[in-house]
């Protein structure tokens, strides 16, 4: 079993963007922040779509869960690679665990709307708390995606002294995490989804090499 999981664990990454694209559309389907009082009203009102902020939190949630999970899969690797003290791959894990209750916050808030809306008939949403609560919400996902850039830079500093990974997923990894840095403009967050599926499936497929039997010579 420890075998199994040893080799399958990084793939734990690929099923955190999964879940957390699941939850992410759901969220995005909420009015904006600059929409019509009426419309923030409106659709709140429906309860179809205060279920599906419901649905797209705790779907997100489940990828958070795969996401600690890869991290502590990626700091196994990582530090069985650097040896020593693990400088890197302390650098590595402590960003990721960081940015994980960032990540949370930020789809709570999002989906405060919906929550309140389910629990209780009495609650009357006033639509300036939904824009305070998804104005911050988006800060929050700034700053998860930010702390994430660390995450990436550690990997990339391991896998150039190691070779752990290929170079040249060592060498992107710095843009990358430069790109994280501009969180703020929303796009450089599909830049860390991309990060971990790459991410997960290198190391999915350098264990499968390492593991791969080799040919006794011919007696």
């Amino acid at each position: 079993m420890k075998e199994l999981w040893d080799r399958w664990a990084p793939l734990t990454g690929v099923l955190s963007v999964a879940c957390s694209f699941v939850g992410v559309m759901l969220a995005l389907d909420q009015p904006q922040d600059k929409d019509s009082d009426a419309k923030i009203v409106a659709y709140f009102a429906e309860h179809s779509h205060r279920v599906k902020g419901v649905a797209g939190f705790f779907v997100f949630l489940a990828g958070l869960v795969f996401l600690v999970a890869f991290l502590a899969a990626l700091r196994e690797r990582l530090l069985a690679a650097e040896g020593g003290s693990g400088r890197s791959t302390a650098l590595v894990f402590g960003a990721g665990v960081a940015s994980v209750p960032l990540w949370g916050v930020s789809m709570l808030l999002a989906n405060a709307a919906s929550f309140a809306s389910n629990e209780s008939s009495r609650f009357r949403l006033d639509p300036n708390t939904f824009r305070l609560l998804a104005d911050t919400a988006y800060f929050a996902w700034v700053a998860a995606v930010v702390v994430s850039s660390l995450v990436v830079w550690g990997a990339s500093a391991v896998a150039l002294r190691t070779g752990l990974l290929p170079r040249w997923y060592a060498r992107l990894g710095i843009p990358a995490g430069v790109i994280q840095l501009f969180g703020f403009f929303f796009f450089p967050f599909f830049v860390w989804w991309l990060w971990l599926i790459v991410t997960s499936v290198l190391l999915v497929a350098r264990r499968s090499a390492s593991i791969a039997p080799v040919a006794q010579p011919a007696a």
